[in-house]
């Protein structure tokens, strides 16, 4: 009997780069696919497969580990020879958007690692604002759990330049000093598609942002950054010690500042 031909090895075709944003635009094709019933969604979801399968191919090789999670993620559920109730079914596609979301956020964290780690300048003179915004933006893009927002006079920019660019499913966490009204109206509109927590107290003063487990400090508001005067951003040598003393959960701040949160299952709500 002759021996089987060894299967021949796809190499990678993309950057990881693009890999990255690609993977993060198919995360943004889950959102749309959660909350609505298999049937209904089946054409969607078909068209979503085959493209995020060509993605992984294209950017880990065929055969490679990673295709194989997310096979195996495509299967999720409990299935029977004998039939599958509509009930289960229904069941076995949210089990199946959960898995292949999770394994989409793993692979995104393995392609960060093959990506060459850029220094931020770090100080910036005046005039020098677009130079402070790609920099915070190169490190917004980067998120993979949560981000947390500090500044004491937002305006609504903060979510065109900033916010906006946060990959899609990552809760957005500000506190200010005071949200005016135009801040406040932006938030609306985005926390109906996106997570999002807002919460003033006048003790702010500081600019801080924290991205997953590392944080830094901002000399000026977002707002003004390098606009009148020098500016810099300068990464915490112990960032984790500082959200924890301010947010207590997934859902609350501490009581000392007012509430106004925003998800797209309740709203705005101010207390």
């Amino acid at each position: 009997m002759p021996p089987k031909k060894a299967v021949a090895q796809q190499e990678p075709t993309v950057l990881p780069e693009r890999a990255l944003g690609a993977l993060t635009q198919q995360l943004e094709g889950i959102e749309k696919l959660k909350n609505r019933a298999y049937g209904e969604a089946a054409a969607e979801e078909t068209e979503w497969k085959h493209l995020t399968q060509s993605i992984i191919e294209a950017a880990f090789g065929n055969p490679s580990s990673s295709l194989n999670r997310f096979h195996m993620a495509r299967a999720a559920g409990q299935h029977n020879i004998m039939g599958t109730s509509p009930q289960q079914r229904q069941i076995n596609f949210e089990s199946r958007l959960k898995e292949q979301e999770a394994l989409l956020r793993s692979l995104r964290g393995m392609l960060r690692l093959q990506l060459p780690e850029e220094e931020t300048k770090g100080v910036y003179e005046v005039g020098e604002e677009y130079a402070f915004y790609r920099d915070l933006t190169s490190l917004v893009v980067t998120v993979a759990k949560s981000i947390f927002i500090v500044d004491a006079y937002l305006d609504e920019q903060v979510f065109n330049l900033y916010v906006a660019k946060v990959p899609s499913g990552a809760p957005v966490r500000i506190l200010s000093n005071k949200i005016g009204a135009n801040v406040e109206t932006v938030a609306r509109m985005y926390a109906k598609n996106q997570r999002l927590e807002m919460r003033s107290s006048p003790d702010i003063h500081d600019r801080t942002i924290f991205l997953d487990q590392r944080g830094w400090v901002i000399g000026q508001s977002l707002k003004d950054a390098a606009r009148k005067k020098p500016t810099y951003l300068i990464e915490l040598d112990e960032p984790s010690l500082a959200p924890s003393g301010i947010f207590t959960s997934e859902s609350g701040l501490q009581q000392q500042s007012s509430f106004r949160p925003s998800y797209p299952d309740c709203g705005f709500v101010d207390q």
